[in-house]
């Protein structure tokens, strides 16, 4: 059901290499405490041609004609809807030095800078004139079990992360979709599994690496520089400097993971739908609830299919909290019913990712505070007019999150999401208007947007809290005074 930068469904995709030893090389730290655990993370490396070699930075760097700048240009974007934007110059840096050195560089030529971590930005937000920084050869992560925490570069995906945690027992609140990059994940907020419970990824987030305007590499934290820690968690595209690395904090992976689904014919919307939205408030926070109307791969014919994963100490937990969705009207209509079975996250991620076909991309969304009485009827039109098979929509109820330090602050009780999908150029047009004349039609019932969707080069629309977006702007201000740092993509 293809998506997301951090929340929804989407596609994986192949992941560039580190230059840290071979796989699960255990090392002690020098400060003596915990174990680190450097993973390699080789993949088959992208069929981009290599740059002639820098005298300064190790990665590969392409300038705008070079052989392999379009290639590499075209791999900054998951999908097949590619931007007619061209950076300058692109980095695909393997270290924090080249970040460094790419900084200032572009201080230097008069570039503005704008960084590429798992490129699952819908709208390819970094794809932009200037110096674009790839961090897709720049791939690390370390893992202290004992002291349950982490450090992860913005390339490391959230599936990949999350696996190797989980050989630890413990847990981190990655994106729904396997090859999002934690980069993008993170500074957007994060919508991550058991997200319902542990609240925002970013929150999570106990420090961060940041090369500044000044092309100074800086460590950040709620005490020290933490003006960035408290954009870092929130202001997504916006973030006025390029992190390098993330310092987590780890927790305890839940004892029993559950998962039900039910797919219903689509003559049972004026039953399902109601019911979902009115049920959703009232679940715990335990479980996660989704309804999408979706054509399954294979399948000629769209389907309402609800799903829902629970995360309990106890497996009776587990069924008591997925109870509700036995409640539904049309039950007796459904084409599939299956109810609290174990599930591994190899089956969540499949799951989320089954939609995920290649094809251009057309993402948006709304929060809105609305009753169903209000809303079913205003959707009618949106479920009429899918362009084509591919085409789905996804309801997401929510429980508030508060996000303590950080720019993060914009949700509401419900999050609705149509993502168009489409194969020819012709169809552009029709299909962007699809997913955003819907959601501008019904601007009148949203209250915004989440970043981890942002279409704003489509559709502007408020993102955040005004006194924390004013609060961004004066940071930025004050610590890019002179705009080096691409932010919004607005146009």
């Amino acid at each position: 059901m293809g998506r997301r930068g951090g929340r929804g469904f989407g596609a994986a995709r192949p992941r560039g290499r580190t230059d840290f030893p071979a796989a699960d090389a255990s090392l002690t730290p020098s400060s003596g405490v915990g174990t680190v655990k450097f993973r390699n993370l080789s993949r088959r490396r992208s069929m981009v041609g290599q740059s002639e070699p820098d005298p300064v930075v190790a990665g590969d760097v392409w300038r705008r004609g070079d052989e392999g700048y379009e290639a590499a240009r075209q791999a900054a974007v998951w999908h097949q809807l590619k931007p007619n934007r061209y950076p300058d110059v692109i980095v695909r840096v393997k270290n924090e030095q080249d970040v460094v050195e790419a900084v200032r560089r572009a201080r230097k030529e008069g570039l503005k800078v704008k960084a590429r971590g798992g490129g699952h930005s819908m709208t390819a937000s970094s794809v932009r004139d200037g110096l674009m920084i790839d961090f897709s050869e720049f791939c690390e992560y370390t893992i202290d079990p004992q002291a349950r925490t982490a450090t992860v570069t913005p390339s490391v995906t959230g599936d990949d992360f999350g696996a190797a945690v989980r050989e630890h027992g413990l847990f981190f609140p990655g994106g729904h979709c396997p090859g999002v990059g934690l980069g993008g994940f993170l500074l957007q907020g994060g919508f991550g599994w058991n997200g319902q419970a542990m609240g925002m990824a970013c929150s999570s987030v106990r420090a961060i690496d940041v090369v500044t305007a000044d092309g100074e590499l800086i460590h950040c934290d709620d005490t020290t520089n933490a003006d960035y820690m408290w954009a870092a968690r929130g202001s997504g595209s916006g973030f006025f400097g390029v992190v390098t690395r993330f310092y987590l904090d780890l927790h305890p992976l839940p004892a029993s993971i559950l998962s039900s689904l039910y797919a219903y014919p689509m003559d049972a919307l004026d039953d399902v739908l109601p019911w979902f939205l009115e049920t959703g408030p009232s679940l715990p926070r335990s479980v996660e609830p989704f309804l999408m109307c979706a054509t399954p791969p294979g399948l000629d014919q769209r389907l309402l299919l609800v799903f829902a994963v629970s995360f309990t100490d106890t497996e009776q937990q587990g069924r008591d909290a997925l109870a509700p969705f036995e409640t539904c009207p049309a039950i007796d209509r459904a084409l599939e019913h299956r109810y609290a079975k174990p599930a591994s996250f190899d089956e969540l991620y499949a799951f989320m990712s089954a939609a995920a076909v290649p094809g251009r991309y057309c993402v948006d969304g709304m929060w809105t505070h609305e009753s169903p009485a209000t809303l079913v009827p205003k959707f009618q039109e949106l479920f009429d007019s899918f362009p084509n098979p591919k085409c789905h929509i996804g309801f997401y109820p929510w429980h508030d999150a508060d996000v303590p330090n950080g720019a993060f602050s914009l949700q509401a009780p419900l999050y609705i999401s149509p993502v168009a999908v489409w194969d020819d150029e012709k169809d552009d047009a029709h299909c962007i208007e699809w997913a955003t004349g819907h959601m501008r039609r019904l601007e009148p019932y949203s209250v915004g947007i989440m970043l981890a969707d942002e279409n704003l080069v489509n559709r502007p629309a408020p993102f955040m809290a005004p006194q924390n977006l004013e609060r961004l702007e004066q940071l930025r201000a004050k610590y890019d005074p002179s705009g080096l740092f691409h932010s919004y993509l607005l146009s």
